[in-house]
């Protein structure tokens, strides 16, 4: 499947009275068009970051020394900002983490909406009308609440609301920021049903940033773990997390509860991330890695076992063997990080 979205080497920077800190370092990965794709890792991983960086939203702080990142043939890194504003919401499009934060708490939805359909659409007042209807109605919204108040609105309505925002302009890739971290687990589980249903409906692209194994595994088609500022692995959502390649990931799957091993223990990675103001050398998991090597000193790099499954593991070829051991609390434990 061809690639919609190819971010290569993506560095994203912040700049500290102590110096920058590498939020996002060399980052590598495809979004394939009509696809849903998994952002996951620890707070701080870089994650968020790296989304509000496509869209080309970020603090004053922050800057983009090195990579690219290609959108239907244009690079966004080097984009212009007129030519980002041409491009922003009519064919790329964001849903932030807090709902809250896309909806005007003074301004009725539907004129929010509308807004967007005639200043950044072109649309008559007539067609827009007729546009916001039916976009409340494709996320499961009545388009009597139109008229009504963000305040009016529960945390699931806003955020069906903030994706029919997201969507108004019927972009092919949308963003979304930690979509139903704030929500219960019926609410996360309805949303995510509309997120999918979207995909399908119409062949939209989505990256999902997320902290959440449950909601990639459950969401997406393909999954970027991301590790203090670097992707670690990247590979189809059945694969990588039926047979991870890469010990973080591998942690990962341990803290996820299983129903295959009711019961059992959840298995915790012991330690913190480093800090991205001045990251070790070589593997920056290798200090809460109970695989790490001599040659974790060293960097490794993103390398493919399979054509559509990579990791950055120097032990890429035992994973085989360490996914038992990955699974024991004991292995864990036995850390000094």
């Amino acid at each position: 499947m061809a690639a919609l979205l190819s971010v290569r080497d993506l560095a994203v920077h912040y700049a500290t009275a102590a110096g920058p800190v590498r939020a996002v370092d060399g980052a590598n990965f495809d979004v394939p068009a009509g696809s849903i794709v998994g952002l996951v890792g620890e707070s701080g991983c870089g994650k968020s970051t790296l989304g509000r960086a496509l869209m080309g939203v970020m603090p004053r702080s922050a800057s983009i020394p090195a990579g690219s990142a290609v959108f239907e043939g244009r690079d966004l890194v080097a984009l212009s900002a007129k030519e980002r504003k041409e491009l922003l919401w009519r064919r790329l499009s964001f849903v932030p983490q807090t709902a809250m934060n896309a909806l005007d708490p003074v301004q009725r939805v539907g004129a929010q909406l509308m807004e967007v359909l005639t200043e950044r659409g072109g649309l008559s007042r007539q067609a827009a009308a007729e546009r916001a209807a039916a976009l409340f109605g494709l996320v499961g919204l009545d388009a009597r609440r139109l008229r009504d108040w963000p305040h009016q609105f529960s945390g699931g309505m806003r955020q069906r609301a903030s994706i029919a925002l997201a969507l108004a302009l019927e972009p092919a890739l949308m963003i979304a920021d930690e979509p139903v971290t704030a929500l219960d687990v019926i609410v996360q589980r309805q949303i995510l049903d509309v997120m999918k249903e979207l995909q399908a409906r119409l062949g939209l692209a989505m990256i999902l940033v997320t902290h959440d194994v449950a909601v990639v595994a459950y969401a997406c088609d393909r999954v970027v773990v991301m590790y203090a500022g670097r992707v670690v692995e990247s590979g189809p959502v059945r694969a990588v997390l039926e047979a991870p390649l890469h010990p973080y990931t591998m942690g990962l799957m341990n803290a996820f509860p299983d129903l295959d091993r009711a019961g059992g223990e959840l298995v915790p990675i012991e330690g913190s991330p480093p800090s991205l103001l001045n990251p070790p050398a070589g593997c920056r998991f290798a200090a809460r890695c109970p695989f790490a090597v001599a040659r974790c000193a060293d960097d490794p790099p993103l390398v493919a076992e399979s054509p559509d499954h990579h990791a950055a593991c120097w032990r890429v070829s035992e994973a085989t063997e360490l996914r038992p051991k990955a699974a024991q609390a004991a292995t864990w434990a036995s850390v000094v990080a």
